[in-house]
């Protein structure tokens, strides 16, 4: 097999883009390093600071800029396949495989496959026309769908991160369940593989620094968005300020940035680190005591969530919300201890506080463990692999 992956998230290199270069590294551990090349070349963003003015201002003009969007994207992404595939001339490389995640209005992924009669993969987290339309209710929704129809046409596979990604694309779309392939997210077996004292004198370390080496330590890690349960967090960690042996720690950035931010200038029990790369968001990871994900409850919770897998590799035991793909796991993989059945504050604090210094989490470590011999990126690259060779 010779590869080709196509993910703008490799540029993006801080701990939030783990699935690109997770799969990226795991493609290359299997196939070889000659037989892959990927667009575009990874690069550490984790010092780029996340600009919410620009974010606001892109929303109250989102109409003009989605008519700019489509017109650029499409003029742009003809300039890259031609560039791509100069460059893969140039190296003598001929792809039997295009793997990509493809974004809004752009054809380098049909271009490249076409150009080399390659097979097509197309790689998908969230649908496109539930997550623009429905959620961010953005304009030109129609030709988001009309393109979102063509790249899963024009694919040999769809790659998909859970059932529920999947069945919503097929019921939309009118599209059969064959042309899918699900495999949920990993994490990077080769970031964390130190020794258990290695573990121990890094944690030791980052909390010494952070003056918690007393602490029970709670950590949210992800993105900072509405759905992840952010204000359900903030509230928890309000309701357990008096209890000072238990403190909180925020890795990762974004839209809810201020809440967080907000919280910190008013209370002493939470710490917020912003983004990471991944060597340090790891090190964060190993000094502290669980992990918490407050999820929302929805219906159509078809997200794989990354941050899970990165707990699951380092070690770290967990908590979240009953939904979608965390409660699957935990049932299948795990046990039920690792979930609560709603987001809200009391349920929160009654599991953290049940957990902390008790026998159970000593359980939960253990499970976590054994599960993570299986959770690898390279364990799901090799699935995905054997499905589309």
């Amino acid at each position: 097999m010779k590869l080709v992956y196509i993910n703008d998230e490799l540029a993006t290199g801080d701990g939030s883009n783990s699935h690109a270069v997770g799969l990226m590294r795991a493609f290359t551990d299997i196939l070889g390093q000659d037989n892959v090349i990927t667009y575009p070349r990874p690069v550490d963003g984790s010092q780029m600071a996340v600009n919410l003015k620009a974010g606001k201002l892109r929303s109250k003009l989102k109409g003009l800029l989605a008519f700019i969007r489509f017109f650029r994207k499409k003029i742009l992404s003809v300039k890259r396949s031609k560039e791509i595939c100069a460059d893969l001339n140039s190296k003598g490389f001929i792809p039997t495989h295009v793997i990509a995640r493809a974004t809004d209005f752009d054809i380098t992924a049909i271009y490249v496959a076409q150009k080399y009669n390659a097979r097509l993969v197309y790689e998908v987290n969230s649908p496109t026309f539930y997550e623009r339309g429905v959620i961010k209710k953005e304009p030109m929704i129609g030709a988001l769908e009309k393109w979102e129809r063509r790249i899963i046409n024009a694919s040999d596979k769809v790659y998909v991160v859970s059932n529920v990604c999947r069945d919503m694309l097929c019921e939309h779309y009118g599209i059969d369940k064959d042309k899918f392939i699900v495999i949920p997210n990993g994490y990077m077996a080769d970031l964390y593989t130190e020794s258990a004292n290695e573990k121990k004198k890094i944690r030791d370390e980052v909390r010494k620094k952070e003056g918690i080496s007393d602490k029970f330590i709670v950590t949210f890690v992800g993105s900072l968005k509405t759905w992840h349960g952010i204000i359900e967090f903030c509230e928890t960690a309000k309701l357990m300020q008096d209890n000072k042996n238990i403190s909180f720690l925020v890795i990762g950035d974004g839209e809810m940035h201020d809440t967080i931010q907000n919280y910190v200038q008013n209370h002493s029990n939470m710490i917020f680190k912003g983004k990471m790369n991944l060597e340090n968001m790891k090190k964060y990871l190993y000094a502290s005591d669980l992990g918490i994900m407050p999820y929302v409850s929805k219906d159509k919770f078809y997200y794989s969530p990354l941050k899970m897998f990165d707990m699951i590799g380092s070690g770290l035991p967990f908590v979240g919300t009953s939904v979608g793909q965390v409660q699957e796991i935990c049932e299948s993989e795990l046990t039920f201890d690792f979930l609560t059945d709603t987001n809200k504050r009391e349920d929160l604090r009654k599991r953290i506080e049940a957990l902390e210094g008790s026998s159970e989490l000593d359980q939960m470590r253990i499970k976590v463990q054994e599960y993570s011999k299986k959770a690898s990126w390279n364990t799901r690259a090799q699935a995905l692999i054997d499905q589309i060779n």
